[in-house]
């Protein structure tokens, strides 16, 4: 099964294109999970498990935010890779790394995420140049999302800015990706990072790669709407894949012992805002 393949049954299945985003912080779990363990690592697993096990029905996917996982030291890619093992198989398994450097690393970064982590996609940082995305393309099963214009202000400082073609450098991104998404040598999806506060930049973007799927982030804690994502795509045929993740994974009060219920109906919530963006 090829990635869209597999991304177009994840959102079938459900009818949600909703993916929650795994940023786990041992200081703002519940209480309950904080009290039963010992350590932070085993608290963040049953934490990240509850979550996937009680939100199945609003998600096509989960992922997890490398960054989390490895600040936990020695253990946290054990728990990183445990917690990609829960997730179902007929779920998009992201790994958010933002990987990003030259042909023989980069393929030892594609073998870790994908032959060893078992992950469908991994985002990456494309600003080394298109050679630095082929090595985790060498698979049909598999995807990157690669960072064209992403939803932090910083994005000011280098996406946003203009080429002499007047063209901004997150346009020229994902033209070079559209480009080379019909390359002999690529058998794998290119998807675009597109930020969820910027959707009055956006079009431009999104105009110079037809058809590729969008992962954007900065929904809820962020500042960006889930309307104004919705109206943005209706004028594409790009697959959204909106991502959230402390809206919904943090959506309790600590010491509420039946937390899980808050973290459902957020993850509910949100499905249905973004039903109009299922394709």
């Amino acid at each position: 099964m090829t990635f869209p393949e597999k991304l177009k049954k994840a959102l079938d299945q459900t009818g949600s294109s909703l993916m929650i985003g795994l940023d786990p912080v041992f200081t703002k779990l519940p209480v309950k999970i904080q009290k039963q363990v010992a350590s932070e690592t085993e608290a963040v697993r049953i934490f990240c498990q509850d979550i996937i096990e009680h939100t199945l029905d609003s998600a096509c996917g989960y992922k997890l935010n490398l960054a989390f996982f490895e600040a936990l030291g020695d253990d946290g890619l054990e728990v990183f890779h445990e917690v990609c093992s829960i997730i179902p198989d007929d779920k998009i398994v992201l790994a958010d790394a933002k990987r990003g450097d030259i042909g023989n690393t980069a393929a030892m970064y594609a073998t870790a995420f994908f032959d060893r982590f078992g992950c469908d996609a991994v985002t990456v940082n494309p600003l080394m140049g298109m050679e630095t995305l082929l090595p985790f393309l060498q698979d049909e099963t598999k995807s990157v999302f690669a960072l064209a214009l992403t939803s932090n202000p910083g994005a000011a400082d280098l996406l946003l800015q203009k080429l002499e073609n007047g063209k901004t450098v997150a346009v020229h991104l994902a033209s070079e990706m559209a480009t080379l998404q019909q390359s002999e040598e690529v058998k794998g999806t290119i998807g675009m990072v597109t930020g969820a506060t910027q959707t009055d930049k956006l079009r431009d973007v999104i105009a110079a790669f037809p058809g590729a799927p969008l992962l954007i982030p900065g929904i809820g804690s962020q500042g960006g709407a889930p309307e104004a994502v919705v109206s943005l795509m209706k004028d594409f045929d790009n697959q959204g894949i909106p991502v959230i993740s402390r809206s919904i994974i943090y959506a309790f009060e600590q010491d509420d012992p039946h937390w899980v219920r808050s973290v459902q109906k957020a993850a509910r919530s949100y499905s249905e805002e973004f039903a109009g963006l299922v394709r």
